[in-house]
């Protein structure tokens, strides 16, 4: 589900650039890791089109990590595309770029000021270059399920796991955002480059799916809701459907963001009553029922393992 969310995004991003017809996508993915970002935007996800379908796609990867950018540069052998070293604190790769891209998180490592700074930069170049660009801001959302009990902080020591099954945790400081915290930083960071964002929307991903819901790495009271849904789309029988019932918080967070929780609660459960189980292609008609419900709910609160802002920077 996430590939999906993440295409719709980007594929909105550049569908609001009107760029003309055959003209080049000069893309710059900020924290490129392992390439994830070229993936989403050359290949297929279900019926969707690759994003840069129809155009020729000049693309540069910047990842710190050398390790990464060799593992990116072997994985996705793509015309237009190379992979660079950087960190997105330092001065950027030269070039006019109309789409800012980031997946995975990589703004979280960051402190809401050098978030602000390294925003505002990328504003500064737009403005200089002279024609519309969008920016793709993604982030660790700060009131997920998956770390409730850290609702409190937005910065705290995060171990960056994965597989259920591993015992190698990568922890770090990460900064956790909702929609007015990330929406401060964008405007700090115009306010900077003086400029204003022409549009500006926010996109929660994966809210009751996160990964952490299936390691349990930081909240292991809720249940496995990612495993719980594989297992349906597989067509499994072992699923019990109570378990995947969502008991919304009450407290810990701001009216708005519980106000959220109920109301998806509503939908999700309800889904849940009705549901008629037995064959396998009814299990897996549900498990994309209730993927749907996530995403047809969403507000772009800051409620989902991950935030995403689009900004989008227009020059008079």
């Amino acid at each position: 589900m996430e590939e999906v969310v993440s295409h719709k995004i980007f594929a909105s991003a550049v569908q609001r650039l009107r760029l003309p017809a055959g003209r080049p996508l000069r893309v710059l993915d900020i924290g490129s890791g392992a390439g994830d970002g070229l993936a989403l935007l050359t290949e297929l996800h279900g019926d969707l089109a690759p994003v840069a379908a129809g155009r020729p796609l000049d693309y540069v990867g910047l990842d710190g990590d050398p390790g990464m950018v060799e593992t990116a540069t072997a994985l996705h052998p793509v015309l237009g595309a190379t992979f660079r070293v950087g960190d997105m604190r330092d001065r950027l790769p030269e070039g006019d770029f109309d789409l800012y891209l980031s997946c995975g998180v990589p703004y979280s490592h960051l402190t809401f000021d050098e978030l602000v700074e390294v925003v505002a930069d990328i504003m500064r170049r737009i403005l200089g270059a002279g024609r519309r660009a969008a920016i793709i801001i993604d982030v660790l959302g700060r009131f997920s399920i998956e770390w409730m009990r850290n609702w409190h902080c937005p910065r705290w020591n995060y171990a960056m796991t994965f597989f259920e099954d591993t015992t190698e945790r990568l922890e770090q400081q990460m900064t956790f955002f909702d929609r007015s915290s990330l929406g401060a930083a964008i405007a700090a960071a115009a306010c900077s480059a003086g400029t204003r964002p022409a549009e500006l929307g926010f996109t929660d991903r994966s809210i009751l799916v996160g990964r952490h819901t299936a390691t349990g790495a930081f909240n292991p009271s809720i249940p496995p809701y990612r495993t719980l849904i594989n297992d349906l789309a597989r067509g499994s029988s072992g699923v019990s459907l109570p378990e995947l019932h969502f008991e919304p918080p009450t407290v810990g967070a701001p009216p708005e963001i519980l106000h959220f929780f109920r109301t998806l609660a509503g939908s999700w459960n309800g889904l849940l009553d009705q549901a008629v189980t037995g064959s396998e292609k009814r299990l897996r008609a549900l498990a994309s029922a209730l993927l749907r419900c996530e995403m047809r709910e969403q507000r772009g609160l800051g409620v989902g393992h991950s935030l995403t802002a689009t900004v989008i920077i227009d020059v008079a």
